[in-house]
C-alpha cells in the first residue's frame, strides 16, 4: 500500500536544535515553518536548512490571518518567503497557517505567493489532500487535545500509523518544541521518531 510520513515543526524556537538533532540522529527530513520572528538566528536556519524542509509561516505570526486586511495578508505571507529563501538559496513551497486559521482569501494569498501546499492544525486525519492548501494532519505532540478523548498522543500515533503502513494514506506528525519540553514529552517523541526510523529504512 502507498504511504507517506511528514513531520513538521511550528514557530522556529531554539529548542527547534533539540527536535532536529534528534532527526538527524534517526536520518529522518523534517519541516520546520518558520516566521520571520523566529528565536532562530539566520545561521541556524540556513544549517537547518541542509538537511531539512523550510516552510513559511508568516512575519510575525498573526493569531488569525482572516482577520487582516488584504495589504497586510499579503505582506505578512510574501514578506517572509522572499526572507526565508535568501536565507537558504531554495525555493520554499510549503505553508503553515498559524494556529490553522484560514479562509478562502488566506488560502488565495497563500497560493498567489508561491505556494504549492499549506497545512492546517486539524488531526487525526490518514487521508491524502483533495485541496493541497488545506492539508490535514494525523497527530499533534505534546498535549492532551479533546480531538484524542482522553487517549494518550503516543498510542494513538502508534495506531495511525499501523493503519497507514498497512492500508495505505498519509500520516503527519507535528509540533511545537518548546511544547515538547514544557509538557514533558520529549522522550516519546524520540521513541516516535526511532519506531518511523525502522518503517522507513
Amino acid at each position: 500500500m502507498k504511504y507517506k510520513i511528514v513531520l513538521s515543526f511550528d514557530d522556529g524556537k531554539k529548542e527547534d536544535c533539540l527536535v532536529w538533532s534528534i532527526l538527524n540522529k534517526y536520518k529522518l527530513r523534517g519541516i520546520f515553518y518558520l516566521p520571520n520572528n523566529t528565536d532562530l538566528d539566520v545561521s541556524d536556519i540556513y544549517e537547518l536548512s541542509k538537511k531539512h524542509e523550510i516552510g513559511g509561516h508568516t512575519v510575525s505570526h498573526p493569531s488569525d490571518l482572516k482577520l487582516l486586511s488584504d495589504s497586510r495578508l499579503k505582506g505578512e505571507i510574501e514578506d517572509n518567503k522572499r526572507w526565508l529563501e535568501n536565507i537558504t538559496g531554495q525555493k520554499v513551497t510549503k505553508f503553515c497557517y498559524p494556529r490553522g486559521r484560514h479562509d478562502e482569501r488566506v488560502r488565495k494569498a497563500v497560493k498567489d505567493a508561491g505556494y504549492k501546499e499549506a497545512r492546517t492544525t486539524i488531526v487525526l486525519s490518514t487521508t491524502y489532500p483533495v485541496n493541497k492548501f488545506v492539508t490535514d494532519t494525523t497527530i499533534h505532540f505534546s498535549y492532551p487535545r479533546q480531538e484524542y478523548v482522553g487517549h494518550d498522543w503516543f498510542e494513538l500515533a502508534n495506531d495511525y500509523l499501523e493503519k497507514v503502513i498497512k492500508y495505505g494514506g498519509r500520516f503527519e506528525i507535528w509540533g511545537h518544541s518548546r511544547e515538547a519540553i514544557q509538557h514533558k514529552v520529549l522522550d516519546k517523541f524520540e521513541k516516535m521518531c526511532s519506531i518511523i526510523a525502522s518503517v522507513v529504512k
